[in-house]
Formats: structure tokens, sequence, C-alpha cells
């Protein structure tokens, strides 16, 4: 049995073509926030952006509101539009259309549009509202190194880029001015350019890349000239190689494996150093000291930074603990986890610990608001242990626990959007209770998402998923043991994405 879906984004807003940009530009801030492929996000938005103003331009009985909720699950993304107006189903052939009617307007380009650019299509209707389902299969790829390319001649860009489009997620602009408005909005791997271009040369694009703080790419130099002038002003620019513009195709790929190996070499160097420095305080740490509750995890990361981190609070009786995990899995992460931390921290100290809803509400309030926090997302689970046997839950766009019993494994229902999307959010509570011999697991999506493809992810899931059920009778500690170890039997060490199990279980 695979996870449910995990809710990322919900939102609801009146129906007006405003609100259709309203909830285009929030779909747009979690889609940039994701590891996913770019032409899924263009093709998420497109096909919500088409249905959307048709929801709102064409239909005689308009909805009250339009719903857009965008889910994850082991297979595909999801995005789910709903509305309570007028009930027609893009999935079926509308022939006898009166040309005023719904159907008729829908059924041209927007609906083409929508059904080329999604892997499957579903549309249900019930007295309460209509419900546009769209998904895209999450296909496994390898992560390319994304290659820009500033080159003002056309034979010479559609030359580099098939020497390199197999190996390299390429992107071709014409001139330094193009190269910097591009870069402006999007980040790449290395950037390979001329140096003699009409409106912006090579040297002045990378001259103003230099006065930004943030600049760190790589830089290879092409040019025809290699008179001693050029090469001064390049050098002094600090670039990485220098290559004349006759090169072979060989000659290219050895010098960009060569330059981003180094540069990798040292980010790795400098990247230890911060690593050490932060490490220990975003390692599973809880303060939970109760009468009534036995708490165990374990941790692993892709040895690249990590960004799963672990607080909690007891105060008289009662014990508020929050597991989060910032997406992605490199340096940044690490960083944005220990800046989130300390600030979960001090929320904490302000928030009624029987209230894990109010905490998740507070945190996403914030986070919209604050400049840095707001540059990242993180997903959350929040639980309130207010008393011997019943423990509150509540979530923001993470994995829904798994409730362990003899009976076997439930999923507990709670999801809620991801922290810092919306200006108010407000988050739902759900109690459990745990009865003797039974346990909670709570995770990162790392514990099930550590696979190269479907497969992978769904052969892992179901044996993490045994090994909760079978491992029952065993201590808590050694349940967790062999849990874990499977993981790594599996998902390799280190494994691709960071992950934390956690274990909760009643000691009397």
């Amino acid at each position: 049995m695979m996870t449910n879906s995990v809710l990322f984004f919900e939102d609801t807003q009146p129906t007006s073509l405003n609100s259709v940009r309203v909830l285009r530009q929030s779909l747009s801030k979690i889609l940039d926030r994701l590891d996913i492929h770019q032409t899924f996000k263009h093709q998420c938005l497109l096909c919500f952006s088409e249905w959307s103003t048709n929801l709102v331009l064409h239909p005689k009985q308009t909805s009250k509101n339009i719903t857009v909720a965008l889910k994850k699950t082991t297979k595909y993304w999801q995005l789910d539009i709903t509305d309570t107006g007028e009930v027609w189903d893009p999935t079926k052939q509308h022939i006898n259309a009166n040309i005023s009617d719904f159907s008729l307007k829908c059924g041209g380009r927007g609906i083409d549009i929508i059904q080329n650019q999604t892997d499957e299509v579903v549309y249900t209707s019930s007295h309460q509202n209509n419900v546009l389902t769209l998904k895209w299969d999450r296909t496994t790829f390898q992560k390319k190194h994304h290659i820009l390319i500033v080159e003002d001649d056309a034979t010479l860009r559609i030359l580099y880029q098939a020497y390199l489009q197999k190996e390299f997620t390429i992107t071709t602009k014409n001139n330094g001015e193009e190269a910097l408005e591009f870069l402006n909005h999007e980040t790449v791997d290395l950037i390979i350019s001329d140096i003699q271009m009409p409106k912006m040369s090579g040297l002045e694009l990378r001259s103003q890349l230099e006065k930004k703080d943030t600049f760190f790419t790589p830089f290879i130099f092409l040019s025809r000239l290699q008179d001693t002038h050029t090469l001064q002003n390049a050098n002094q620019l600090g670039i990485d190689d220098y290559l004349d513009k006759s090169i072979q195709k060989e000659q290219l790929l050895l010098s960009i494996h060569r330059v981003l190996a180094r540069f990798e070499q040292v980010y790795k160097s400098l990247s230890q150093r911060v690593n050490q420095k932060i490490t220990n305080t975003l390692l599973p740490h809880t303060e939970l000291n109760s009468s009534h509750w036995k708490i165990v995890s374990q941790q692993r990361n892709t040895g690249q930074g990590g960004g799963d981190f672990l607080l909690s609070k007891t105060e008289g009786g009662t014990s508020l603990l929050l597991l989060a995990d910032v997406m992605g899995h490199d340096e940044s992460a690490k960083f944005f986890a220990y800046a989130y931390a300390g600030y979960i921290r001090g929320l904490m100290q302000n928030t009624d610990i029987t209230q894990p809803a109010q905490l998740l509400s507070h945190l996403s309030n914030n986070a919209f608001k604050d400049q840095l926090l707001s540059q990242t997302m993180l997903t959350s689970c929040c639980l309130s242990f207010i008393s011997g046997d019943t423990i509150k839950i509540s979530s923001a766009g993470h994995p829904a626990p798994l409730h362990i019993s003899s009976k076997g494994l439930q999923t507990i229902d709670i999801q809620g959007t991801l922290p810092g999307l919306l200006p108010q959010t407000k988050y739902k509570e759900k109690p459990l209770t745990l009865k003797k011999g039974e346990r909670l697991a709570l995770f990162t999506d790392g514990l099930f998402e550590s696979g190269d493809s479907i497969s992978e992810r769904e052969t892992l899931e179901t044996a993490l998923k045994e090994n909760l059920v079978s491992t029952l009778h065993k201590p808590i500690e050694q349940a967790l043991e062999d849990v874990m170890k499977c993981f790594d039997k599996l998902a390799g060490t280190p494994p691709n994405d960071d992950a934390l199990l956690l274990l909760i279980e009643r000691k009397n």
C-alpha cells in the first residue's frame, strides 16, 4: 500500500481574473522551490491558467469560488482545480453544442493545450462541486548540469548545443544583454560565452555579473582573438578557461568537465567548513522527559548538507514536538534549516503547546513576511502530547504519519498547505489515541523517496512499511535500527535524499 497524496498547496479565491492571477502567483512560488523539471512547471502553470480562465469567462452558471490544490503521490504530480459552477467534462466530446455554450467555448485551443500538456486528465462532478484533476508522471531523470551558451553567431549556437545537449541542459542567448536578463531570474552551473558580441560583449557580461555578491558561477570564454590585451582582460576577471572558437567537440567537453569538477571540489571544501559548525545543531534532538511517552529517531543525509530537523518543548505534563524538512539537500538547505530551527525555537516559547496547529499558523504567517525565510520552503508535522494516551497532530505539506498496530498500517489523514505561501494560513488538528503496543511513525519524504525510479521508490516504501509492522513486537530502539538497516540496504549510502524516521509509543 503506497502513501496517500501529500498536499503541498491549497487555496480558495472568489471567481475572477484577478483571483486567477493571485492563485497562479502562489502556485508559481512553490513550483520555483521544488526540485522539478522546468518543463513540468511551465505545463502546470499553463494548464491552470487555461482552465481557470475558462471558469471565469465562459460558463452560464459561474462558480462562486475557485480552489487549486497541488499534491504529490508516489507516481504523479497532481493539480486539482475545483469549482461549483456549470458542469462540463473536457474529457468527453460535445458535438451538439450551441455557439454560446460553455462546452464549445472551452472546446477549442484551451482544452487541446490541457490534454496535450498533461499525462492524464480526470473530471469528476457531484452536487457540491466539479473537480478537474491533472496528472504528470514523476518520471525519473538524472539531474543534468545547466549550461548557458552566449553566442551571437546562430550557426555556432546550434553547433555547440548539438555538441552538449545529450549530456547537459542547454540554454542559449544571442548576446550579453539577453544573458544578463536571463540570469536575473534563473541560475546555471556554467556559462560559455563569446567575447566579441554586439550590445554587450562577453567581458562586459562577466564584469556585470561580478558586481553581484551572489555570483559564483564558473565561466569559459570563447574567442577567435588571441591578442595579449584580450587575454589579460579575461584573466583579470577570473575566468576558468579560455578557448579558441574553432574548438572541437572533445576539447569542449574536456574543458567543461574539468571546470565543473574543479568548481565542485572548491565548493565542497568550503561547504564542509560550514557543515562542521552547524551539523551538530541540526541533528535530531528532543527534550521530552515524559513519564508516558517514548521517542526514538535516526537520520540519514546525502552527505551534501541536509535540511531535516527535530525540535521539542516540555512544559508541565505536556510536550510539543515539531519535525521539519527544508526542501533541497545541499548546503543551502542546511543553512535554511539552521535559520528555521532558531526561529521556531523562539516561536515555541510563545505558543500554547497544546495547540500544534497554532504553532504552524504562527510559523507560516511569519515566514510569509520574513525576507530570509520566504526564500525557501519547508514541510512540517507538529505533535502535542496532551495526555498519557492521546496526541494531537497538525501538518503543513508533510507526509502523513503512520499508525502502526497489529492490524497493520493506517495513514493519519491530516494535511495542510506548506508554510509561508499565503499571508494568513490556518491549520487543522487531528487527535490520535495510541493504545499500548501500538506505535506512531513520523518521517521526512526522503524515507520513501530515496530511489532513482518510481519502481525503486515503490519497492523501498513497501519494504519499509513491512518492516514497521513486522518489528512491532520488538523494543522500539531495535525496531528503529532494523527499519533503518533496511533503508540503508535499499537506498544506498549515502542516499539521494535526506531521511529522518521517528517512532513513538506509550511507556505504559
